[in-house]
């Protein structure tokens, strides 16, 4: 089972992906090719780091685990209580 703080993080990267991804849409549809693109990138980053594919700063997270993304109600809620940094 992931750590607190594991959960915390990938709770917070699937936020920051799912944001990401309302933005480049906008970016999109304003023919903004650059900013769509460091928004894609972005995404893959974030999207990396919810599945623990990445690293988060000199730390390591393992997911041993499958890791259920976390539902917007779920999201909203943790963001709300000042868990979601």
């Amino acid at each position: 089972m992931a750590s607190k703080s594991g959960d915390t993080v990938c709770a917070t990267a699937h936020y920051i992906e799912s944001m990401l991804m309302e933005l480049r849409t906008m970016s999109q549809s304003n023919n903004c090719d650059m900013l769509t693109y460091l928004l894609e990138m972005a995404m893959i980053e974030a999207s990396d780091i919810a599945s623990g594919k990445t690293s988060v700063g000199r730390r390591e997270i393992l997911v041993t685990e499958e890791v259920s993304k976390p539902n917007a109600e779920e999201l909203a809620a943790l963001f709300m209580s000042g868990d979601l940094k």
